[in-house]
């Protein structure tokens, strides 16, 4: 199982990071909570704790289902609360993972011939934590 705790619902990365996550099975979307950038610390550390609960949770029903099948949880999000979340579940022995994209040069053409630069983000792989 794959848990996916970001911004991005799995249905909308490519083909080609769902073809990388397919390698753990199952993917479940754990929106990745808010955190407002005046909150004291200890509210990361609460909802990183939360976070973990949930995930902990979810992958112990999972490894009861089928006990055979690799999980991993992709974090990415608000950096110090990605940090705390991280911490904790790699001190449980859980794969931590993050996409790793690489940027795509896309300038485009406007009719009075001027360009306007642009880009996009195209999945590589996951890189662990």
């Amino acid at each position: 199982m794959l848990i996916n705790v970001t911004n991005r619902p799995h249905t909308t990365w490519g083909s080609d990071q769902l073809e990388a996550a397919g390698a753990y099975g199952e993917i479940v979307d754990f929106p990745m909570p808010g955190l407002a950038p005046d909150a004291p610390d200890e509210e990361s550390d609460r909802i990183a704790e939360l976070v973990v609960r949930r995930v902990l949770r979810r992958l112990r029903e999972n490894r009861e289902d089928a006990p055979d099948v690799r999980d991993a949880v992709v974090c990415q999000g608000e950096f110090v609360l990605v940090f705390r979340i991280v911490t904790i579940l790699k001190a449980e022995g859980i794969t931590v993972l993050a996409p790793a994209f690489e940027r795509v040069t896309k300038p485009t053409l406007r009719p009075d011939g001027t360009t306007v630069p642009g880009y996009s983000f195209e999945f590589v792989r996951f890189r662990s934590y």
